[in-house]
């Protein structure tokens, strides 16, 4: 066996499938259909699962969508899609036919969310046992067409990847661009030396051992989707470690604090400059009242009659009085000191809310590792014990 068969784990692959040049519609999907369905590499379509319609009638079922599409959308047209298929294949000795082919519906159902009809065929010829889906590129009810998006491959490369983590199979590691660009669109060569997926390496071992004699607990305790989630996290963000991880955490939630409290003190600078903003203009609408008041000798009738625009009037003095002396309150240079401290609290506001969003996903992840390793050390001071416990029964009877 080749090296590059040793080191295969689940990969998955999208193909739109094309109208073949020279045949119709109809032989270019049977065709398809015919090889997936092939009896000698499905054990006699023992490991095969369909959604939508059924394994012996799939290819016209299929039809059937795309007359009702073509008769009440638009005509056939050149090169036509008229399905898409998708290869998953699994490491060798890993994984059973009929888990294999459980995992392909789930893939399928989740990719296409159960609105195109689709077969899954699992083949079990090779040394590494794969699934070929094929799913109609036209919708169940014949009103539309799957259309094939931007970084499709991707989306579906990770829902395999939560998938055969959830089951506790092998993932693979993209490999670097330049790397598939002289090796071809996966590289397998080496994926498992470095520190970082040495790291993921270690996680996913122990969430084998989970799969023992305490999975029950375990799967109580542990959620194994958002674990799946939380080592691909771990694999996008080339965390390497679990210490790492505390540190980028710990930084963020410093930063975080550091953003709150500048927020804060600008707020309290906003808050002050409206007040001053807001004595100018009270001062000098009410200063003529003022001084009317003072010439009455502060008659307690001309009091009552303006007492609310005395009242504003004594605060906005009051509010000059609190100015620290040599400065002078200046409506511009009030409003464009108002202006710059809003643009900056704004900014620390759009850091914040970054900041806060992402922190999420890492504070999940490193409370998943946390109780992913508190299991472990709670499994070996365990084994500890009962190996103490061992050793002094073993002392008495001697």
């Amino acid at each position: 066996m080749s090296k590059r068969k040793e080191n295969f784990m689940a990969a998955t692959r999208l193909m739109a499938l094309h109208i073949v040049r020279g045949r119709s519609l109809s032989s270019s999907l049977k065709e398809r259909m015919d090889y997936t369905e092939n009896d000698l590499k499905t054990e006699e379509k023992k490991y095969i699962s369909t959604y939508g319609c059924d394994i012996e009638t799939a290819d016209e079922e299929f039809l059937l969508s795309h007359q009702q599409y073509h008769n009440s959308v638009r005509d056939i047209r050149k090169k036509e899609i008229i399905a898409y298929q998708i290869r998953q294949s699994f490491k060798p000795g890993e994984i059973t036919p009929d888990k294999a082919n459980e995992i392909g519906y789930e893939l399928a159902m989740r990719f296409t969310k159960g609105k195109y009809a689709f077969t899954v065929c699992t083949h079990t010829d090779k040394a590494h046992i794969h699934n070929h889906i094929i799913f109609n590129a036209i919708s169940i009810d014949g009103t539309k067409k799957f259309r094939d998006f931007y970084f499709s491959g991707i989306a579906l490369r990770r829902i395999s990847d939560i998938l055969c983590l959830e089951n506790g199979l092998s993932v693979i590691k993209p490999a670097p661009y330049k790397e598939r660009k002289s090796q071809g669109r996966y590289s397998r060569k080496g994926h498992f030396t470095d520190k970082r997926l040495e790291f993921l390496k270690d996680i996913e071992a122990k969430l084998h051992e989970g799969k023992g004699k305490g999975y029950v607990t375990w799967a109580r305790r542990f959620n194994a989707k958002q674990m799946a989630k939380t080592v691909l996290f771990l694999q996008d963000h080339k965390i390497s470690s679990y210490e790492e991880l505390r540190k980028i955490t710990d930084e963020r939630s410093g930063r975080l604090q550091e953003l709150k409290d500048s927020m804060k003190e600008k707020e309290a600078l906003l808050s002050e400059n409206k007040k001053r903003q807001q004595a100018i203009i009270d001062y000098s609408k009410n200063r003529s009242v003022f001084e009317s008041y003072k010439e009455s000798g502060y008659s307690k009738k001309f009091y009552a009659e303006h007492e609310s625009e005395l009242l504003l009037y004594k605060a906005a003095e009051e509010v000059y009085k609190s100015v620290p002396k040599g400065q002078k309150l200046n409506m511009q240079k009030l409003r464009d000191e108002y202006g710059h401290i809003l643009e900056e609290k704004k900014k620390e506001f759009l850091e914040y809310v970054q900041l806060n969003k992402d922190m999420h996903e890492y504070m999940i992840a490193k409370k998943n590792l946390e109780m992913l390793y508190q299991m472990d050390a709670d499994k070996n001071e365990k084994e500890g014990r009962d190996k103490r416990t061992r050793n002094s029964h073993s002392e008495n009877v001697l």
